[in-house]
């Protein structure tokens, strides 16, 4: 039989500690563990105790590296004190649970995880805090927790970096069926019509499975075929199919009020409302705690989670100016030459540094970039081996990690040098069919600006942390230099951006004769590294200047998600009108904050809306919403074609204008670079299309995408003077090893030059075609004379509309006269009589 101390004890019968900061004193935590951090750790867990502990929500933001985890570990060990129930840590994934699992370890702190069996009756019993991960609780057809009325009562929740679990409940909630489904087929059967009257290109290019190719289903289709949708995916949920059988019972109810979008690999069936009441441990929870780094906009909690303003505005934070050092580099800004194409090719083949050199990739195909250099590619495979390697001081090779910008922590040595390599993209294709409907949106800017946020706190995890971090890639240099994606970042990173863009022109001013711009870089890098005095002192300095007042309040973006969340809500319980007026609503109170692509997409809202109970009325919207934004859904019949002209002396007006809209030569040059990168072969279509409709409108071109605007007809139109036109179809895609034009190509084109010749009769016109061979095969042809740029064509426009953009640095961009853009056009051979002669050559057969 065991002594019996507590009979000995002078505090016989001593009540367990309920405060957060006194549970950690008793804990039995690992020696080198040793008191919370003041005030940070001590001062949120008393503020939590005293003023949050009763609220149903709460979000806490603090900066990386200043032990959330921990925060977050006290805070459900007090409930479990508390006697008030269950206790559910969840981290976004398996990674992050087993590292949490590893630190309540170290700290004492009781836990356990599921296993075989099921849920632990510790955890059941709220005797123990249960860390697992998102995909276990936000699963439709999770064994553990259930999902509706059979979900598991949690009185306690708390979800670790809570906007990536936000992503987790989206993909659960979102049918992603492959085209390797048979349900693929039927679906796009049912739908091709309607596919193919948004665009007959587009369509024909899902058919051949391009998977850059997207169309959405119009709402008025998706509604109208509501029985034939159900009875599709209700027999590939019998057959238990993944992509169904997954997401059916979360979804099988609601299916009217969901989206659906094609692309060539695969379809997407969204909720507009993400189904958080079918995930009922969530919904149901009395206390959930909601952890993020303090750099986040928490809009998207008010869109997909409903949590309620005041739970926004009032975080549970800390407030502190900085923590840690980030040295921003931008190479490109130091000088043209270094770009990214050439740092990569640098770094790639660095061989056994003393600290760990990580880059992140916004995709595989980037990361692959690395791989051929030699740098080791890392995925959710061999995650867990290559961060150990790094603990462990091994570093024999740059790694490169495909869009790990959050849940992998990097601190002191294990990442010395951060390279962020190009500008993050999304990976669904729902988000994908949004920005090309609303580019650079709002809630796009958000979005862009977390994800960059959350890559930027990789590698610096303390207060006393320092890393290098070189920013790559035209796409992100524009966006971080973007005065409206500013607003979104925080005024740390604000600061660190502004630092990164003085250190571009100090090595511009201090680099010698004799120096190359990679030996100057080379030396801004070894100081960081080298903790040169100097430049932690201008780090210091800098640093402290920040005004954390000046936190660029997005209660403007707030207030539209709510409006527009409670617009749906309105919609799902049958109150049209009244998701009409509150869209309405919206876009009175905020009409001077949005695009005019915004304000399309509100208006399109509102059709869809008024469809419900006036289809008369909700059809007249949608004309009206698609003459505002024509690359929302083109309406059945009603819309008014307009055409594009150029009037003599507009051409001038136009560059002038274009220019203007720029601060400084830098930003200009950024911002053009940026449309140049993606004039190549090899880039996806949309983004080279986009990118010569910027080309044609820095030559002072009016332009246009008709098929994007009307769903047929050239990819660009460009009015290059009065009643002269270019109409150019690009085929970015095609491999550069192509020999032939090919049939189904020149049908389509064929198709193309008669809507032109429809709605610009006896228009003068070259007709145009951006592929790499000008051979057309043998049993095809076109209807008129086609000239062709192939690759050396296309490269020279790109260079001598590079030489044209650099005629202006040394000019006032303000008050540009019209003589010098003339010289401009005519030194670097963009004449609008010559431009084909120039740069194209004819078709043969």
């Amino acid at each position: 039989m065991p002594i019996n101390f507590e009979k000995r004890s002078s505090n016989r019968g001593l009540e367990r500690k309920i405060h957060p900061c006194e549970i950690y004193d008793t804990l039995d935590r690992h020696a080198n563990k040793g008191p919370l951090r003041i005030p940070v750790q001590n001062t949120v867990l008393s503020n939590w105790f005293e003023n949050y502990k009763n609220k149903r929500d709460v979000i806490l933001k603090l900066p990386t590296g200043e032990g959330k985890t921990l925060i977050g570990l006290l805070i459900l060990q007090s409930k479990i004190n508390q006697g008030k129930g269950s206790c559910l840590y969840v981290c976004p994934n398996k990674y992050l649970a087993d590292q949490v699992r590893i630190q309540a370890e170290e700290f004492g702190i009781h836990h356990c995880e599921i296993s075989e069996v099921g849920l632990p009756e510790d955890f059941i019993n709220g005797e123990k805090i249960l860390i697992t991960h998102a995909q276990k609780v936000f699963n439709g057809r999770s064994a553990d927790f259930g999902i509706g009325q059979h979900s598991i009562d949690v009185e306690n929740i708390l979800l670790d970096d809570a906007h990536s679990c936000i992503e987790t409940i989206k993909s659960a909630s979102t049918f992603q069926i492959p085209r390797s489904s048979n349900c693929y087929h039927e679906l796009l059967q049912l739908f091709g019509d309607a596919l193919k009257g948004q665009g007959a290109g587009t369509y024909a290019d899902i058919c051949n499975e391009s998977k850059s190719a997207i169309l959405s289903v119009p709402y008025w289709e998706w509604e109208g075929k509501q029985e034939e949708v159900v009875q599709i995916l209700s027999k590939y949920n019998k057959t238990k199919d993944k992509s169904v059988w997954f997401t059916w019972d979360l979804l099988k109810d609601n299916l009217k009020h969901c989206t659906a979008v094609f692309s060539g690999t695969g379809i997407e069936v969204s909720p507009r409302l993400l189904p958080i009441e079918m995930f009922g441990t969530f919904s149901r929870a009395s206390h959930r705690v909601f952890m993020s780094a303090t750099i986040s906009n928490d809009s998207f909690f008010i869109r997909d989670l409903g949590l309620k303003k005041e739970v926004i505005q009032n975080p549970l934070t800390f407030d502190k100016k900085w923590s840690g050092e980030k040295m921003l580099l931008i190479p490109s800004l130091i000088d043209g030459s270094l770009t990214r194409e050439a740092i990569v090719n640098w770094v790639g083949k660095w061989r056994n540094t003393s600290f760990g050199v990580v880059a992140i990739t916004p995709s595989n195909w980037h990361r692959k970039i690395w791989e051929g250099l030699g740098a080791k590619a890392v995925d959710a495979k061999n995650l867990l081996e290559e961060v150990e390697k790094l603990k462990q001081g091994q570093f024999p090779t740059p790694i490169a990690m495909a869009a790990k910008y959050d849940g992998v922590d990097l601190p002191d040595n294990m990442c010395r040098i951060l390279v962020i390599d190009s500008l993050p993209i999304t990976e669904t294709i729902t988000e994908k069919y949004i920005e090309f409907c609303v580019p650079n949106s709002t809630f796009t800017q958000i979005k862009t600006a977390q994800t960059i946020e959350q890559g930027l706190g990789r590698a610096v995890r303390g207060e006393k942390d320092y890393c290098i971090v070189l920013l790559l890639g035209n796409d992100l240099i524009k966006q971080i230099r973007f005065k409206g994606s500013s607003t979104y970042l925080s005024p740390q990173t604000r600061k660190q951006i502004d630092m990164g863009l003085e250190l571009a022109k100090f090595a511009r001013e201090d680099k010698q004769d004799s120096q190359s711009y990679f030996d100057m870089l080379s030396s801004i890098i070894t100081q960081g590294l080298g903790r040169d005095e100097s430049w932690k002192q201008f780090y210091i300095d800098n640093m402290e200047s920040i005004d954390n007042s000046d936190d660029r309040s997005t209660s403007a973006s707030d207030n539209m998600l709510i409006l527009e969340r409670k617009a749906e809500c309105y919609h799902s319980e049958g109150k049209h009108e009244k998701a009409v007026n509150t869209i309405q609503n919206l876009l009175d109170s905020h009409s001077s904050k949005l695009s005019k692509e915004e304000k399309g997409w509100y208006l399109q809202e509102m059709s869809r809306y008024l469809y419900a109970f006036n289809r008369v009325e909700g059809m007249a919207m949608q004309v009206n919403a698609h003459s505002t934004n024509k690359r929302l859904f083109l309406p059945p019949s009603g819309y008014q074609f307009t055409k594009i002209d150029l009037k003599a002396q507009e051409r001038i007006m136009n560059i002038k204008r274009l220019i203007s809209q720029h601060d400084d030569f830098e930003g200009f040059l950024v911002y053009m670079d940026d449309v140049f990168s993606r004039l190549t072969f090899g880039v996806k279509a949309e983004r080279f299309e986009s990118a010569i409709d910027e080309l044609g409108k820095l030559l002072g071109f009016n332009t246009e995408q008709p098929d994007s605007n009307w769903k047929s007809g050239p990819d660009n139109l460009w009015a290059i003077k009065d009643g002269k036109y270019l109409f150019i179809e690009c085929k970015s895609e095609v491999l550069l090893t192509r020999a032939e034009i090919l049939k189904e190509e020149t049908g389509q084109f064929n198709n193309n030059i008669a809507w032109f010749k429809r709605f610009y009769p006896g228009a003068e016109v070259d007709y145009s075609i951006i592929i790499p061979t000008k051979k057309v095969k043998s049993n095809t042809g076109f209807n008129e004379p086609v000239v062709v740029l192939r690759e050396r064509g296309l490269k020279n426009l790109v260079r001598n509309a590079r030489a044209f953009v650099l005629g202006f640095k040394n000019t006032d961009l303000k008050n540009l006269s019209d003589e010098f853009i003339h010289q401009a056009i005519n030194q670097n051979n963009l004449g609008a009589d010559t431009l084909v002669e120039n740069y194209f050559e004819p078709s043969r057969n």
